[in-house]
């Protein structure tokens, strides 16, 4: 089976990588791509790992086929007596479960990537591997929660399904693993791009008190000065701040440096803890403002000298004229901030990330024409409202995110074949009750059903459990993140439920109708 398996997943995962560069063209998310290398490695690790791991998967079922009572080949439905660890398996689940987020927790407060990325993975995977034991004891109270719906919607075929479910609790546990590993992961993504998302429009909603922002058509590439200053001569403008970027060395460290012009204090609101508006506009040939993150790193307060080195290798001198509070979701500012009449001076060819602008009369469509009008001969620039520009700045988070619900959804798969085998073995285990069941008057299809509601519970157990899980994960990682806020993803949550039970009813259409077609007199007979 390993070795079958793994030549049909070398090639089907060829197939899936051709078709996951043409998914990704098609969504604007192109990969340099010089076309496919199928090498000798490949093949190699993908043979040796796909045998290995069925060898490794088959060891524990193995040992227990060994201890199956003769006297059982004569009953159907046999159940094994349980094994000499049997008692162990719920504090070894719980050892594991602890285990497993006492590494994440350490691996979130550990340095060097490589010590992160390697108690990060250790501790996710033993926190799978401990939650699939731990949910066993668990799955009766699960089932007959998640069931109820089963048994007002199919009546008696609902019942026995979700009785049927919570039979083998250690099986209906084992099945939901796969469902509950992918779902996990695909909510720990979406709780972390709703955070993402929240905690951003929270701080441009805080900063963001103009009326528009120009940036680039693509949004983040830096685009010439002279855009702001002409922006500044279009009908009804008000007041135009511009933030300008770069990189430089700072203490001797490379840092990503900003500059604002003097407006910025009419379109930007921060909120300081030393200085105030006016300081943006008073920097002068040697001011800077800094955040608070940065002066507390460095001992920083009013008065403090700070070296910067720009890309000419000119070293200047800088002194602290305000301290501000960034927002959660972070601000266009850099660690040091200093006036843009310095920077262009320093810089060969200055470039402006932003530009906001404050119109009299607000927010029209008349403004967006002026402006538009205005700007003209820059084609790069783009016009955007303040919902606008939060929109398209997160889009590069959606293209991503999107990607990699994608490359999720493959685990959300496998694990409909999961169930797809439990559901067959379990039509094959119960042929003579389906048979008696059939004989004593259940249809066909309420047969059908029957296992259609199990499929469908199971998912549901799977998808509760990981969906639980994935939130716990997401908490851990955002309490340790400064910049992010815990945020429920209402709607993916909803939408995940749905893909679970999706995924029930079609793990059940093969056993389903291979159940409801047995023969009931055959079936009694059967052995």
């Amino acid at each position: 089976m390993g070795v079958l398996a793994s030549i049909v997943g070398l090639f089907l995962g060829l197939g899936l990588a051709k078709g996951l560069f043409s998914l990704f063209d098609a969504v604007g998310f192109t990969l340099p791509n010089n076309g496919l290398l199928f090498e000798t490695r490949t093949v190699v690790v993908s043979l040796a790992l796909g045998i290995v791991v069925t060898l490794i998967a088959s060891f524990f079922p193995a040992l227990r086929a060994t201890r199956v009572p003769p006297i059982a080949a004569v009953r159907e439905g046999a159940e094994l007596p349980p094994g000499r660890f049997h008692r162990f398996r719920t504090p070894a689940a719980v050892v594991l479960t602890v285990l497993g987020f006492g590494l994440l927790i350490l691996g979130l407060f550990s340095h060097g990537t490589s010590t992160v990325l390697l108690l990060l993975i250790v501790g996710t995977v033993l926190v799978f591997i401990g939650v699939a034991m731990l949910s066993a004891p668990f799955i009766p109270a699960l089932s007959g929660f998640l069931g109820w719906p089963a048994t007002r919607i199919g009546g008696a075929a609902g019942s026995l399904a979700r009785d049927n479910a919570r039979r083998n609790p250690q099986r209906t546990a084992s099945t939901a693993a796969a469902l509950m590993i992918g779902l996990a992961l695909v909510t720990l993504v979406a709780t972390l791009a709703a955070g993402i998302t929240t905690t951003f429009r929270s701080a441009v909603k805080d900063i963001f008190v103009a009326d528009y922002a120009i940036t680039a058509q693509n949004n983040y590439s830096p685009i010439p000065i002279s855009i702001g200053e002409k922006a500044g001569a279009a009908p009804g403008v008000t007041a135009v701040g511009s933030v300008r970027t770069g990189d430089s060395l700072v203490f001797g460290k490379r840092e990503f440096t900003t500059a604002v012009t003097p407006g910025a204090k009419d379109v930007m609101n921060l909120k300081w803890k030393q200085g105030s508006q006016e300081t943006m506009a008073t920097l002068g040939a040697d001011g800077a403002f800094v955040d608070d993150g940065f002066a507390k790193d460095h001992k920083l307060s009013l008065g403090s000298t700070i070296p910067v080195t720009f890309v000419t290798g000119k070293q200047r001198t800088f002194q602290v004229k305000g301290i501000f509070d960034p927002p959660t979701g972070g601000s266009p500012f850099g660690p040091v901030t200093i006036s843009a009449a310095t920077w262009d001076a320093e810089n060969p060819q200055p470039k402006d990330l932003y530009t906001f602008v404050k119109v009299a009369g607000g927010e029209s469509d008349a403004n967006v024409a002026a402006l538009e009008k205005t700007l003209s001969g820059y084609p790069n620039a783009k016009v955007q409202t303040q919902g606008q520009f939060v929109d398209n700045q997160i889009s590069g988070l959606n293209s991503v995110l999107n990607i990699l619900y994608v490359l999720l959804a493959l685990s959300v798969i496998v694990s409909l074949f999961g169930i797809v085998n439990t559901l067959v073995l379990t039509v094959f285990e119960r042929t003579r009750e389906i048979g008696m069941l059939r004989a004593i008057g259940l249809t066909r299809r309420q047969t059908r059903r029957m296992i259609r509601h199990e499929s469908i519970i199971t998912a549901l157990i799977g998808a509760f459990v990981g969906i639980v899980l994935g939130l716990v994960l997401a908490g851990i990682l955002i309490a340790k993140v400064d910049f992010l806020e815990f945020t429920f993803p209402t709607a993916q949550v909803i939408i995940f439920t749905v893909a679970a039970i999706i995924v029930g009813i079609l793990a059940a259409i093969f056993p389903a109708r291979r159940a409801a077609r047995l023969n009931p007199l055959e079936a009694l007979h059967y052995e």
